[in-house]
């Protein structure tokens, strides 16, 4: 396996243990959290659906797109054209079903195969996002110029990994980004930050530091439209890093996008 394949694995491995560990405080406040856990907060796996180190929603959607993006990747190379989006569109359709979602008659052939699907752990219900569900509900067609929707949430960062895996351009990472979440979610600071990622994620597989990293995603983020807001919660959570390791207290003072 080369670097790069381990980076991308370690990121999947690590953001999935992040999740599962988060699970079952997700709803909580921080004076809730340490209630229950301790000055120290949460140390290793909660209990979430019925066990501990249970996966997320947001990991199920994360491997989904990671499905939809090698998928892209083949189709590009056998017929030598591909609308990416699109088949990570089918993937996140895909998702949809494993949580009790349909899709019409004609299209399950088509949409509803492979192995991911075919996975039986991935078909429980992990209390996915309303603004996901009901985008995919709708269609899930949302583009960054014609978007589905006004949402600002977090439904469309947390599967965006995976678009930083291909080996391109940060300007093309960070428009994958954008384009996977705006499937869903319609308000820039709801896509821009997916964009983000994905750049960050790229240049730390492609083995820059972390600094480098952020840099790399910090230009491609002011060059995009609508960024404003968004920038400014990334070089706030930025400045506030450079000064050491946050405390819980420190990071509920960062402005959101939300």
């Amino acid at each position: 396996m080369s670097h790069a394949e381990d980076r991308i694995v370690g990121c999947l491995l690590g953001g999935a243990i992040g999740d599962a560990m988060g699970a079952g405080i997700e709803f909580m406040s921080l004076d809730e959290i340490r209630r229950r856990f301790g000055s120290a907060g949460v140390t290793g796996y909660t209990s979430a659906y019925g066990r501990k180190g249970a996966i997320t929603d947001d990991t199920q959607m994360t491997l989904f797109t990671a499905d939809g993006l090698i998928r892209a990747s083949i189709r590009g190379r056998s017929k030598g054209v591909c609308h990416t989006a699109s088949v990570v569109r089918n993937a996140y359709r895909r998702w949809f079903v494993t949580q009790g979602g349909s899709v019409k008659e004609d299209d399950r052939d088509f949409v509803v195969g492979g192995w991911l699907i075919g996975v039986d752990e991935l078909h429980s219900h992990r209390a996915p996002g309303n603004t996901c569900m009901s985008a995919m509900r709708a269609g899930g067609n949302g583009t960054v110029s014609e978007p589905i929707n006004d949402s600002k949430g977090c439904g469309g960062v947390m599967r965006a990994a995976p678009a930083g895996f291909p080996e391109c351009s940060n300007k093309e990472r960070f428009a994958m980004g954008c384009d996977f979440a705006a499937l869903t979610h319609g308000h820039a600071d709801g896509y821009l930050l997916a964009g983000y990622l994905a750049v960050a994620v790229g240049a730390l597989v492609d083995g820059q530091s972390m600094g480098r990293a952020l840099d790399a995603a910090d230009e491609q983020l002011a060059d995009a439209d609508r960024s404003a807001t968004t920038l400014g919660a990334v070089q706030a959570a930025r400045e506030l890093g450079a000064r050491g390791l946050p405390t819980p207290k420190q990071l509920e003072t960062l402005p959101t996008t939300q």
